[in-house]
């Protein structure tokens, strides 16, 4: 029994931080189980949307965990107090070792937590940053004609950006990078040999391919749908970057800013109106 006023401060802590961890599973694992608000009917989806759910989790997973590190602090504060008012003067040593390492392991690996958590939502938001930034170059097509879908619903997956116009179908990926701290043109420079793009402090072999194979399914998509034969075109936008091309095969890789340019000079594979309305409606049906 001489041992109880030793353990007892640090035991009631890590039962304390194990409830926590356990409350805040649960309460994770209900929210991700719920259903996704989705726009209201009739309303298109807007660009990013997916981006923007997951930073709305983790942003509440950010408050949760850190109201719940706030309560252990003051569940800690609590029974250090309790244990230096009440406790057996021999003991106090031993006990404030024992619950100190508890505090501190469990403050570690909060801390570890919340490292990820900002920087995943730091990731999801330059994602969504360059979502608009594409959303925002597309805009100058419409007057030409063109329509434009936002995250379009696939089998697990979704296109960020579907145009359809007179000069074809094309399925556009984002691709997003943070800069390097250093300043100047090269260090804003991504280089493309029609396969690989490579950055200055990374190289993305999956961009390019996971374009073509997107664009590769909603050719095969639209077709079962419209009972048409629809090619459908990959393009690559990598916003805030500029392109160097090494050499002219492959899909295309721009910067947003070049979008207006690409739709100008690319070459056409021209629709009908009836082709056009078709996918159109199509697309608006799994998109509204």
């Amino acid at each position: 029994m001489q041992v109880l006023p030793t353990v007892l401060p640090a035991a009631i802590l890590l039962i304390s931080a194990g409830l926590l961890i356990i409350f805040y599973r649960a309460l994770r694992q209900r929210r991700h189980s719920a259903t996704s608000p989705r726009p209201a009917m009739g309303h298109a989806r807007v660009p990013g949307q997916r981006l923007l759910e997951g930073i709305d989790r983790i942003d509440q997973e950010i408050g949760d965990f850190t109201s719940g590190s706030l309560a252990f602090l003051a569940l800690f504060v609590g029974v250090i107090i309790a244990d230096v008012y009440f406790g057996e003067p021999e003991a106090r040593a031993l006990s404030a070792a024992g619950s100190g390492a508890v505090g501190i392991a469990f403050y570690t690996l909060s801390l570890t937590r919340l490292a990820r958590l900002m920087r995943k939502r730091r990731n999801l938001r330059l994602g969504y940053d360059g979502r608009v930034a594409v959303v925002r170059a597309l805009s100058c097509l419409t007057p030409e004609g063109y329509r434009v879908y936002h995250d379009v619903p696939a089998e697990g997956f979704t296109i960020d950006h579907v145009v359809v116009g007179k000069k074809g179908v094309f399925a556009l990926e984002t691709t997003t990078r943070p800069k390097p701290g250093r300043a100047g043109a090269e260090a804003a420079t991504v280089a493309y040999n029609g396969q690989v793009l490579f950055f200055p402090r990374a190289t993305d072999d999956h961009t390019v391919a996971r374009a073509e194979k997107r664009a590769e399914w909603l050719s095969e998509w639209l077709g079962r749908a419209t009972g048409e034969e629809v090619a459908v075109r990959a393009v690559v936008a990598a916003p805030g970057w500029f392109v160097k091309r090494t050499t002219p095969t492959g899909i295309p890789v721009v910067n947003p800013k070049q979008i207006a340019s690409l739709f100008a000079h690319i070459q056409p594979r021209p629709l009908t109106d009836a082709q056009i309305e078709g996918i159109a409606h199509r697309l608006e049906q799994v998109t509204r």
